[in-house]
């Protein structure tokens, strides 16, 4: 892969003192999981548009997600090997990205944070664990690690839930496991505590495995996962004590790309989440966060009234999060560009797949997001619309979805999820102040004209709470965000038509990962390769993609099966071009970063 290298920078001399420095303050085993971490090479960052505290801030900052109390986490082993902490590698095996960051608790890896606000103070994910890439080759005999901020992970995020499980599980019926983990847990509390200490890691294991079971066999594998199944899961399954309604998380996509992310007018893969305005972000960024083991626990308290106010939602990290995705940028290709080749294919791309859906067409001031049923696997979207049988306390309510509907037995998941999304956000925004950016979109909402979707003036407040709200905004405020979470209407297995700027970085394609390379997306459906390895950070300039034949990851196959939402056909647009038009619709895209007009 020699060549010219194109848009990177080398970390600076100073970032790596101050990686080294911290070590110092970390303890032993911490220790030297930084320092294996440094001892592979210093690495390069792809020049997209943030400073060295922008990346830490977007890695080191909590959104609520308690996946366990933290002091049970360091003193956990690994199920298959009592001596080793269970995150001794900063859980490299599994794919996630060594960090040296401040941020990110002792040895822990990027987008794994500790929440200090909590009692007792919890770790959990944010949204780089899914959502940072790096990239690997040779330069004149040297390897070289390039961070993509934003890119989509090679996690394997199943197996590392399961081994999760299973380690907590060894504990708790191994009576000298369980006895060292409450030693390292308890400190000088311990054996008097044990006891409780105990029954409390058995329902936090019973709820885990509660959840677990609807895992998928064959598993997602590497850089995948079925994020709408999970989150419904929790949601109107879990959280509502209503386990009827979990399904089995069958439909897996690949982590979606953030620079750009928000200003779209529409985002998830299916289009099904209206974007572009801050107020927007927030609650998007609710039910992620619902979907990655935050707390929440809705609760009737009287006639139809809701109490939302129990969980875990930290929504100043949320809205910090989300103004760091601002402001980043597609990173630029990094080897050498045919410039004569990629001229020609402009008029090619933009004929082929410009128009009407991979074009920068503005829209009260965003990107128009077209949703498009182009063949591809229609589980995801069909999952989407899934029915949750028994609504439990949320029977009765309100939605519009997209007119007016009281949701019954059954309801949509969906449903559940939205009211659960507008109940937290106006609940929780009912007692700490706004920040600029919501404010100016409560103004929006009472400014009807200008919203990006209809206001419907016909829907009561959704928050059971807003009628005690401080301030008369905050009432229109709800409604606003209801009318605004409305999805689009109906169109079938649809799927979003993004801006494709950076495409090059965010390999395999389409949105469930089952085309390895652009060379393979502008192939003929029926010819497309059925079978490829899956998870390797060594980039392919030739392909446009990752190599495919070889995987760190036992389960690193991936095996085209449309019933198990693992279909590779459709998108068949460009696939009739001569290989020389193709080579130079390929070229072209590799153009499309922050710089490129179409972007």
């Amino acid at each position: 892969m020699e060549g010219e290298i194109r848009g990177f920078r080398e970390a600076p001399f100073s970032a790596t003192m101050l990686a080294v420095a911290m070590i110092a303050s970390i303890p032993d085993e911490g220790r030297a999981q930084q320092s294996a971490c440094l001892a592979r090479g210093a690495v390069e960052y792809a020049d997209q548009g943030w400073s060295a505290l922008d990346r830490r801030t977007f890695y080191g900052t909590s959104q609520g997600s308690h996946l366990m109390p933290y002091a049970w986490f360091k003193a956990l082993r690994r199920a298959d090997n009592i001596n080793e902490a269970f995150a001794a590698d900063q859980l490299q095996r599994y794919g996630y990205i060594c960090s040296d960051s401040p941020n990110n608790g002792d040895g822990l890896p990027i987008g794994f944070v500790v929440d200090l606000k909590a009692t007792p103070p919890q770790v959990g994910l944010t949204c780089a664990a899914c959502h940072t890439g790096q990239v690997e080759y040779q330069r004149d005999g040297v390897p070289h690690v390039v961070r993509l901020d934003g890119a989509p992970a090679k996690v394997n995020i199943q197996e590392f839930v399961t081994d999760l499980l299973a380690a907590s599980r060894a504990t708790l019926t191994d009576a000298a496991r369980f006895e060292s983990f409450a030693k390292m847990v308890l400190g000088g509390d311990y054996p008097a505590k044990a006891a409780d200490l105990k029954n409390d890691f058995n329902v936090w294991s019973a709820n885990f495995s509660e959840f677990l079971k609807t895992l998928p066999s064959p598993s997602w594998g590497p850089g995948r996962i079925d994020a709408f199944g999970m989150i419904y899961n929790r949601v109107a399954g879990l959280d509502l004590g209503k386990p009827g309604n979990m399904q089995t998380a069958d439909a897996p996509v690949k982590y979606p790309f953030l620079w750009n992310a928000s200003r779209q007018d529409h985002t998830q893969w299916n289009g099904q989440m209206p974007n572009g305005l801050p107020v927007l972000g927030l609650a998007r960024n609710v039910g992620e966060v619902l979907g990655v083991f935050a707390e929440f626990t809705p609760k009737k308290i009287f006639g139809n009234k809701i109490d939302y106010s129990a969980n875990s939602v930290d929504f100043a990290g949320l809205q910090t999060l989300e103004e760091e995705i601002e402001k980043l940028q597609p990173p630029k290709w990094p080897f050498a560009i045919d410039a004569a080749l990629a001229n020609e294919g402009r008029p090619l791309f933009e004929r082929k797949c410009g128009r009407g859906c991979h074009e920068k067409k503005s829209l009260f001031g965003r990107w128009a997001t077209p949703r498009k049923n182009v063949g591809t696997d229609p589980k995801m979207a069909l999952n989407a619309k899934r029915d949750a049988p028994d609504p439990g306390l949320f029977t009765g309510k309100v939605l519009l979805w997209p007119s007016p509907v009281r949701l019954a037995n059954p309801a949509r998941a969906g449903q559940i999820l939205a009211l659960s999304v507008i109940g937290i956000t106006v609940d929780g925004l009912a007692f700490q102040p706004l920040r600029p950016s919501v404010q100016a979109d409560v103004r929006l909402a009472q400014d009807k004209k200008r919203l990006p979707v209809p206001f419907d003036e016909s829907l009561d407040a959704v928050s059971d709470r807003s009628l005690a709200l401080r301030t008369g905004d905050r009432l229109f405020f709800s409604k606003g965000v209801a009318s605004l979470l409305k999805p689009p209407s109906d169109t079938g297995p649809a799927y979003e038509a993004r801006v494709l700027c950076g495409i090059w970085a965010v390999a395999p394609y389409l949105h469930n990962g089952s085309v390895p390379n652009l060379k393979q997306l502008l192939t003929p459906s029926r010819m497309r390769q059925a079978r490829f390895m899956v998870g390797s950070r060594a980039y392919d300039p030739d392909a446009v993609g990752y190599a495919t034949d070889n995987s760190p990851f036992s389960n690193g196959t991936f095996v085209t099966d449309p019933q198990n939402g693992n279909g590779n056909g459709g998108h068949d647009y460009g696939t009739d071009l001569p290989n020389h038009e193709k080579a130079a619709i390929i070229e072209y895209m590799k153009t499309l970063d922050a710089e490129s007009p179409s972007c």
